[in-house]
C-alpha cells in the first residue's frame, strides 16, 4: 500500500523509455580556451507528440564554440523519451512534454556534452540552466502570432 507521502510525489506521470538518437562532436586541433573573441551558441530545441495517454519528447541541442569565424567546436545531441500519463495530471500532455518531460531529459543532454569534451581534451563543457517553463511560453506566443498572419 502507498503511503501519503509517496502518493504526494507521484507526478501522474511515467517514464516509459529514454533513448539517444544522434549525436555528433567536432574539434579543431587547436581549440582556444580564453579568448576575449570566442562566442559560443547554445540552441536547445524540444518537440511534444501527443498520442492518447503517452507524450513523445523530443529534445534537440546544437552546440558551437567559434572564433574568428572559425567552428572550433560543435556538438549535436538528441535524445527522445516516451511518458505515459497514469490519468491524475494537474497539466496538459503537451505542457507535459514541452516543460517537465524537456526538463528530465536535459541533464542527459547535458552529461553527454560533458563526457564528450572532456574526452576531446578541451575541458568539462557545461550547459546553463534552462528555462523550459519559459521556453514553452515563447513557443506558444510565437506560434500563436505566426497562426494570425
Amino acid at each position: 500500500m502507498m503511503t501519503e507521502e509517496q502518493n504526494n510525489l507521484d507526478t501522474g506521470f511515467k517514464i516509459v523509455n529514454l533513448l539517444m538518437l544522434e549525436c555528433e562532436f567536432k574539434r579543431t586541433p587547436k581549440v582556444s580556451f580564453n579568448h576575449e573573441n570566442i562566442e559560443t551558441i547554445v540552441e536547445i530545441n524540444v518537440e511534444a507528440q501527443v498520442n492518447e495517454n503517452q507524450v513523445v519528447v523530443t529534445e534537440l541541442l546544437v552546440f558551437q564554440q567559434t572564433l574568428n569565424d572559425v567552428n572550433e567546436v560543435s556538438a549535436i545531441i538528441k535524445f527522445i523519451g516516451v511518458f505515459e500519463s497514469n490519468g491524475n495530471t494537474a497539466i496538459t500532455l503537451e505542457e507535459f512534454g514541452h516543460i517537465n518531460g524537456a526538463a528530465i531529459i536535459f541533464p542527459y543532454i547535458r552529461e553527454q556534452l560533458s563526457n564528450l569534451s572532456l574526452k576531446a581534451g578541451i575541458g568539462n563543457l557545461i550547459l546553463p540552466p534552462v528555462n523550459f517553463v519559459k521556453k514553452y511560453e515563447e513557443k506558444k506566443r510565437s506560434s500563436s502570432s505566426s497562426s494570425k498572419l
